[in-house]
């Protein structure tokens, strides 16, 4: 419900704002720097493969961080912008179990950085002040690894390449022409991961444990972006 509530108020903004003006009328190439406060979810985990071990039993599925972002985009001069936006590789870890071995918990270690297509539409709302709504698609790339109980116990890597989607919203203020100051909050989907399998020898003598979880994020974005 508050997916679709964000996705509601997102698309309504890029949608039905009026016609933009002043700072957001201008028209040319621009660059942007971010900085993200990220907080991070692992869900799903209890689709991870651990048979015969009795039920999930679930541990740490959040992990927060800072993480950065670099833009490229063309302002349109009639509110709209696009962009393309990298942001950087971010290691995070998440935790779960099960009722047969409680203290034997899976670790499992991720990597993500993502490159994705967002467009934008600004709506000024006074002098030098605006107001944003945006959506975005693009490829997640993200590394799968880690450990079960030691650290010798290793599950081997994977890594998934993932249709990602972000939804958001913020206000953008210009001291200076040309020189806009953004902070926005975002939701990410960066799709569902997966380890390798088991290297390590369990209880059954197979492998065929592995872990699994759907990786989403809610960030808090300040910006630097100058129009040329």
């Amino acid at each position: 419900m508050k997916k679709l509530q964000l996705a509601s108020l997102s698309l309504a903004l890029l949608a039905t704002l009026g016609t933009a003006s002043a700072s957001t009328s201008n028209e040319g190439y621009y660059g942007s720097a971010r900085v993200a406060k990220v907080w991070q979810k692992a869900d799903s985990m209890d689709t991870s493969s651990r048979p015969g071990i009795g039920q999930f039993v679930s541990g740490d599925d959040k992990d927060d961080f800072y993480n950065a972002s670099l833009a490229a985009g063309y302002q349109y001069g009639n509110g709209w912008r696009t962009e393309a936006e990298y942001t950087f590789n971010k290691k995070a870890e998440y935790t779960s179990g099960s009722t047969a071995f409680p203290t034997s918990f899976n670790h499992h270690k991720t990597e993500a950085q993502r490159l994705m297509l967002n467009a934008y539409r600004d709506y000024e709302i006074y002098q030098g002040i605006s107001v944003y709504g945006t959506v975005g698609i693009g490829i997640a790339k993200v590394k799968s690894s880690g450990w079960q109980g030691n650290r010798s116990r290793q599950y081997a890597s994977n890594t998934d390449t993932n249709l990602a989607y972000s939804l958001g919203a913020g206000v953008s203020y210009e001291p200076i022409d040309k020189l806009n100051f953004d902070l926005g909050y975002r939701y990410v989907d960066l799709g569902k991961i997966e380890s390798g399998m088991n290297r390590f020898g369990n209880a059954r003598g197979l492998q065929d444990e592995q872990m699994k979880a759907h990786l989403k994020s809610q960030e808090l974005v300040l910006g630097v972006r100058y129009l040329f």
